[in-house]
């Protein structure tokens, strides 16, 4: 599923947290794996003989780059899996742009970066150039908080299409872990219209109760039913958990009870968003999870009116 894979370093050691884990998924995939990297203005003052002078920006950001090309080819000579092609690009402009507009025009599918506060050549954190990726990525984002091996993975459901656009490439993740599977879906209260089970009743005797149980008996074997239809692409078990409250709430209190690795979710609000709005369940959960996050987002076409 995963045949192009961007990783965007700076040059950090928590940036290279993504390192791992994309290296593994590439091999897995037989991958192509992108190393980006976008120079900026880092050695405003040098020393020499008399003290201190200033650089200019265009120095400093030349300088950065010789540095960075250096850095990806010492990377790729000495990680590269025989499974997989690295290759690397220095591209300038705004991070979270180019990091955009790189995904589009190599056609990647998939983006995997660190979040972190800064720290060597790093200005890169949650909240800023993280967040504004996800917003705008034309594919799946796995943003990895640590590096503790993944063992369980945990893919949010709400019931509907949308939703379950987080399922390939959260069975996709775990396969290539070895990882357990849960399926969570926080319901809400559900029933079916009173009006429409009399309509049907008018129409024919038995007509609406049948609706009714047909309404409740979906509900009530959704997850099983998905369980059922991706468990082939699992190495390992595959659970399913249903409860009802807070979404948010939920989710995040399924992560600590299931020990959870990686949190799946797709990211969309009503029918007819174009964009991930903040305040919505996938940003509550990314600000507050502990462990690390695959979000994908939903084809434009699939979020119209």
């Amino acid at each position: 599923m995963f045949h192009k894979i961007l990783v965007p370093l700076d040059g950090s050691e928590l940036a290279e947290r993504a390192l791992e884990p994309a290296l593994r998924l590439a091999q897995d995939n037989q991958s192509e794996l992108l190393l980006l990297s976008i120079p900026f203005a880092k050695h405003l003052f040098v020393e020499d003989p008399i003290g201190y002078k200033v650089i200019s920006p265009e120095t400093s950001i030349e300088t950065t780059r010789a540095e960075l090309s250096a850095y990806l080819h010492r990377l790729i000579e000495t990680r590269t899996p025989s499974e997989a092609v690295l290759y690397s690009r220095i591209r300038y402009g705004d991070e979270a742009s180019v990091i955009v507009d790189t995904a589009v025009t190599e056609e990647i599918d998939l983006i995997v970066m660190s979040t972190h506060g800064f720290t060597g050549l790093s200005r890169w954190f949650l909240g800023s150039v993280t967040e504004k990726v996800l917003r705008s990525a034309p594919c799946p984002v796995l943003v990895i908080r640590d590096n503790k091996p993944v063992s369980h993975v945990l893919i949010t459901l709400d019931g509907s299409q949308l939703s379950e656009q987080a399922l390939a490439p959260g069975f996709a993740l775990a396969h290539c872990y070895d990882a357990d599977v849960t399926l969570l879906r926080v319901k809400q209260d559900e029933i079916l219209d009173p009006n429409l089970v009399t309509e049907l009743e008018a129409y024919e005797q038995g007509l609406g109760n049948r609706a009714k149980d047909d309404f409740n008996f979906r509900s009530d074997h959704y997850l099983a039913q998905l369980a059922e239809q991706y468990r082939h692409l699992s190495r390992k078990s595959v659970q399913t958990i249903a409860v009802t409250g807070p979404v948010a709430a939920e989710i995040l209190e399924a992560i600590e009870a299931e020990a959870i690795d990686v949190v799946v979710m797709s990211t969309h609000g009503r029918t007819g968003l174009r964009r991930w709005v903040y305040g919505s369940v996938t940003e509550k959960v990314m600000r507050q999870a502990t462990c690390s996050m695959l979000i994908t987002r939903p084809p434009t076409e699939a979020l119209r009116v």
